[in-house]
Order: C-alpha cells, then structure tokens, then sequence
C-alpha cells in the first residue's frame, strides 16, 4: 500500500462521451467509481484533485438527449475540481455551451478560446488550487483549434481558437501568471492530440515550445 499521507494526488479523465454509468462489457467504470476513488485516496491523508480534460458531453444518449447538461450534473455530483474544454463541447453549439456550464460547480478552463471580434476570453483561463498539504497548484486549460474544423462552423462562428506560435504564447502566459502567484506546481490540462495531422498544435507541440510546465494532462 503507497503511503500518500501528504502528498498530493491528481486523478484525471478524458473523452469520457457520455460513459457515465459503469458498463462490464465495455469496460467503462462510470462516475460512482471516479467518486469513490477520489474519496478513498483522500481518505489516506492525501491532497486530492480531480481534473477532466474533456469531451464529457456529448456521445452516449445520457447525455446526448439533455445536450450536455445531464453530463455537467454527473460531474459535480462526482466532485470534479476543473474541466478544460474538448472539441466535442461544440458540438452542441457555444450557446448550449455556456448554457450547461453555468450549473458548473467547478472553473471551466479554456485560455486560448477569444471572442472573435473582441478578443476576450469565453471562459475562464486558470484556477489556482490551495491544497491541504499546503501546496499551490496552478492549473490552466487549452482546446483544440481543431474544433474549427471538427465541428459545424455555425457551432463556433463567433469565436476564435488561438493556434500555432500565438497558442505557444498563450501558454507561456499563463505559465508566467501562475509563477507570479507563485505556484508549486503548474499544470496545463490540455485537450491537444498527438497526431500528426494535428501539427503544430500538439501537447508535444506546446511542451517544446513553453517553458514551466510542471505537468501536462
């Protein structure tokens, strides 16, 4: 048995599509399972955080037929910390979006998604987290720019993904911010591929390109 008495633990999901009820034949373990494990690691002494990464809610009919508000009400239910945004959020349109994020009881992370016209940001770009064993943990959300291209273009007309050189900047930025605020630990809870054919917006991108990051989900 790991002795986590004092440290700090991150628990992470992503793509979870709408899984939220555990399933034997596909192997999905569903949001009960998620709670439970972040109350029994935190039962060890342990600092716990629990961070999705997105594409929560869309995909499975629990969540396609509400479009996306069930998924947002299992997730605080579960005790989730904070959620970057994935492509498939869009799907539903920016609308929807903002609509069923409102009842988020945890920051919802997205620092290179701008206004097109204006420039500023849609959502929030980082929270920082004071945790138990007295660690200060910085955490800041990236998206896609691919969803310009993976969702309907009415979806996300009004808005504007940072990408390439300016999507590298953007994180240095906040990487800089966090330091300011003198963070322990920084980490970037990216929904960035590692594909080719997402070049060069990659996690793998962004982690040569911006120096600070402790920990990149």
């Amino acid at each position: 048995t790991l002795d986590l008495n004092g440290k700090l633990v991150i628990i992470h999901t992503n793509d979870i599509h709408g899984r939220a009820v555990a399933d034997t034949s596909t192997g999905a373990l569903g949001y009960t399972a998620v709670a439970q494990l972040k109350e029994d690691i935190a039962k060890t002494g342990a600092s716990v955080l629990l961070l999705d990464d997105g594409d929560a809610t869309q995909g499975m009919s629990i969540v396609n037929l509400s479009m996306g508000k069930t998924a947002i009400e299992f997730m605080n239910a579960t005790g989730f910390d904070a959620m970057s945004l994935g492509n498939h959020e869009f799907d539903w349109g920016l609308d929807n979006l903002l609509q069923i994020t409102e009842d988020a009881e945890f920051p919802i992370l997205a620092a290179n998604i701008v206004n097109k016209i204006s420039g500023e940001l849609i959502f929030e770009d980082h929270v920082i987290f004071d945790m138990p064993n007295g660690m200060k943990v910085g955490v800041f959300g990236l998206d896609t720019p691919e969803t310009l291209t993976k969702t309907h273009p009415d979806k996300v007309r009004d808005i504007n993904f940072l990408m390439d050189e300016e999507l590298y900047a953007c994180a240095q930025a906040q990487v800089d911010a966090l330091k300011a605020e003198n963070c322990d630990l920084i980490v970037c809870l990216g929904h960035l591929g590692v594909d080719a054919e997402s070049e060069p917006n990659r996690s793998i991108d962004v982690i040569e390109n911006v120096t600070g990051i402790d920990l990149f989900i």
